[in-house]
């Protein structure tokens, strides 16, 4: 969500259609928790959501699945991502703006010839 006096630093389009989004810390064994969220924004190479969470901080590393579907067959690729910025809201709510920085590849590595 753009801020007021801000210039707009983006270089790609956000998708304002609210998508699902699979949210994990990196490093569990400090926090722990899984969230399942709707978006409020998107874009390529960013996510922006809303949590009751507290857990969140800038500089926070976190396992992205974007977008995210518990349906039988989905295929949802995780990322890692960086907490960007933290925004306080009404009602205990807060914004909470995410750079994926790459793709995690967990599978087996292909054989090159």
């Amino acid at each position: 969500m753009p801020r007021s006096g801000t210039q707009e630093r983006r270089r790609k389009g956000r998708l304002k259609l609210p998508r699902v989004v699979r949210v994990r810390p990196s490093e569990p064994a400090l926090h722990d928790f899984d969230e399942v969220l709707p978006t409020h924004n998107a874009a390529q190479d960013s996510v922006y959501f809303v949590s009751k969470n507290r857990t969140y901080k800038e500089g926070m590393r976190l396992f992205i699945t974007f977008p995210y579907s518990d349906s039988p067959g989905s295929i949802n690729q995780e990322s890692l991502g960086k907490v960007v910025r933290v925004e306080e809201l009404n009602h205990g709510r807060r914004g909470i703006a995410v750079q994926i920085l790459m793709p995690l590849y967990l599978g087996a590595k292909e054989t090159v010839r």
